[in-house]
């Protein structure tokens, strides 16, 4: 064999190495987690306050239906069990919202209450499925820890008053912070 076949060859191989190496890489990288903000249509809204790395306004609009919320998206399939307490703070707490709304794989859902919905008025209150009983987000992982989280979202709804407006900081999930 040519030293000029050799070497072709030896590129062949090198660039078909590198093609590989690239597609794993990429088939590997997981999605940064996101945001998204939807709303009613009577008015309200959802967004940045002024540009990310502010609070999240969650303004509610006038009909008995109205919400606003914020969708986390590309989050890790990782278990409750081994999942570090979601949280967010908020300027207006009012008669149980905003929450965080969180689905599972096992069909359950887990509904989060601020620091000041009363748990202990320094955690956040989980409850399953919005039962009655709150627990602390340690009390959730021994219920739920095998479970994995299939979908968040944080909402303020009609449980407040028409036109209210919460401003969301310290908005975390998973180990993400987002502003």
């Amino acid at each position: 064999m040519s030293k000029r076949a050799w070497r072709t060859g030896m590129l062949a191989v090198a660039v078909v190495a590198s093609a590989a190496l690239m597609l794993a890489m990429t088939a590997s990288a997981s999605p940064v987690p996101s945001l998204s903000f939807g709303s009613s249509n009577d008015g309200a809204s959802a967004g940045w306050n002024s540009g990310k790395g502010s609070a999240i306004n969650l303004t509610l609009g006038t009909s008995s239906g109205s919400y606003a919320e914020i969708t986390l998206h590309h989050l890790p399939a990782t278990a409750v069990g081994d999942l570090a307490a979601p949280s967010f703070a908020t300027s207006n707490y009012d008669a149980g919202s905003p929450r965080y709304y969180i689905t599972l794989s096992d069909g359950n859902t887990l509904w989060g209450y601020p620091p000041q919905s009363g748990l202990n008025g320094t955690d956040f209150a989980w409850a399953i499925n919005n039962g009655n009983t709150y627990l602390s987000w340690s009390g959730v992982q021994t219920a739920e820890g095998s479970a994995t989280v299939t979908g968040a979202y944080v909402i303020a709804d009609a449980d407040q008053s028409a036109g209210t407006t919460d401003a969301i900081s310290s908005l975390s999930f998973g180990g993400t912070t987002f502003n």
